[in-house]
């Protein structure tokens, strides 16, 4: 164990390549996003064309699954005990099978393409079934958590819910492949695959790392013990009563639960940003900044879809998923990214017994910086766009730079550890 951090279990981590392989593909799949958007000016006049449908799983089963699977090969054995079967095995063919699914669904569905559609959603859960097997075999063989710390349940709670996730993803890409009737509407499918990615995957998943890496790199207190200890359940609770009354149509049910949800989603925001509020640190850095960014943009989010529950324009939903999946997670897992990699390199330097750099060294503050801003950038020119379509080329332009930006400053932390590791 750790002395600086009690509770992790640092010499369980994996190959660095493991999870490296993940993160520095995922910007790959922002990039083509922002390409998309950049050539496709009418995209976000609807959140059902093509091109919305394309560019949201670019985001959300490329970037955001790549980063989060990677992170997850990671944060498992560490805070969770649960080591992986064969890591490098599991991560190589779940690699690959992932970024084959993410592309061929984001084709298929941008290109209406059938054959496409289906099988790329079921590559993807022939992936995510296969890291999910080995997750839950590492968590049976985990020793009991010890400690305070709810992030061991929590990631359960949350690969739950990407189960379900992928279920209710590869029912809908069969339904749209094959035109097969559904017992339950086509939409009210979309926003149950939609809601259960949102909240019950992507907020589990955000929250539960966020209990470890907010205190850790941020120098902030603890999240209060009651707050951890109850978030999770409410939500997932929250969550199952949501789609219940979703599926039965019960308008005041689904109304009050979907407030509820806000609610939630709203206190973990804002009792992040009272954390910072509170850090040791004495000059928040770039990506201090950039998950403040997210934390403001995810309460953004909550008031369009709160507006959204009670007028029917268009642009509130759009806005709100701009504000989800470029406010909220591409910022915050950005952030993320540019502690994690850096440690990661410094990390497998100090274990091989190698005199790492600083970290400040393998990756430094100026270049982060800077495409931080430039992910402000582009998100307020994607809000833009939502109201005016004729900014939407710009917006991809940014989009398209910020993802491409953010590759080369990772390439240049894994071109510094190796030069490390040679020297």
């Amino acid at each position: 164990m750790s002395s600086a951090n009690p509770g992790l279990a640092y010499e369980d981590t994996p190959p660095l390549s493991a999870p490296l392989r993940f993160f520095l593909t995922a910007p790959l799949f922002g990039l083509v996003a922002g390409l998309v958007l950049l050539f496709d000016g009418d995209l976000l006049a609807s959140r059902w064309t093509p091109g919305a449908l394309a560019v949201v799983h670019l985001f959300a089963a490329g970037f955001m699954l790549h980063v989060m699977l990677g992170a997850l090969l990671q944060i498992l054995p560490v805070v969770a005990g649960a080591a992986f079967p064969a890591p490098l095995r599991i991560a190589g063919v779940t690699h690959v099978l992932l970024g084959l699914g993410a592309a061929g669904l984001a084709f298929g569905l941008g290109s209406g393409t059938p054959f496409a559609i289906i099988a790329g959603a079921v590559l993807l859960a022939a992936g995510l079934g296969l890291f999910l097997a080995a997750s839950l075999l590492g968590l049976a063989r985990a020793a009991p958590a010890q400690g305070a710390s709810r992030t061991p349940r929590d990631l359960r709670l949350a690969l739950g819910a990407l189960a379900l996730t992928t279920v209710l993803g590869v029912v809908l890409a069969v339904a749209l492949g094959q035109g097969l009737a559904l017992p339950i509407a086509l939409p009210t499918l979309v926003d149950l695959h939609a809601i259960w990615a949102w909240m019950g995957w992507g907020g589990l998943l955000l929250a539960a790392t966020s209990w470890v890496v907010v205190p850790m790199f941020q120098i902030t207190p603890a999240y209060p013990a009651g707050f951890t200890r109850s978030w999770a359940p409410a939500t997932l609770v929250v969550l199952v009563l949501w789609s219940a009354s979703l599926i039965a149509d019960i308008g005041w049910l689904k109304l009050g639960l979907s407030a509820l949800l806000l609610a939630l989603a709203g206190g973990f925001a804002l009792q992040t940003v009272k954390l910072q509020r509170n850090s040791r640190r004495s000059t928040p850095d770039a990506p201090f900044r950039a998950f403040r960014l997210s934390m403001i943009a995810l309460l953004g989010s909550l008031v369009a879809l709160l507006v959204s529950l009670v007028h029917d324009a268009s642009q509130w939903p759009i806005l709100a998923g701009v504000l989800v999946l470029h406010g909220t997670f591409a910022g915050a897992i950005s952030a993320m990214l540019y502690k994690i990699v850096p440690f990661l390199t410094w990390l497998n330097l100090t274990q091989a017994r190698v005199r790492a750099p600083n970290m400040k060294k393998l990756l430094p503050d100026g270049p982060i910086r800077k495409q931080l801003r430039l992910h402000a950038a582009a998100l307020g020119a994607l809000i833009l766009a939502v109201l005016l379509p004729a900014i939407t080329p710009l917006a991809g332009l940014l989009v398209a730079v910020e993802f491409g930006w953010l590759l080369a400053n990772l390439l240049r932390a894994v071109r510094a550890w190796h030069q490390a590791a040679n020297a």
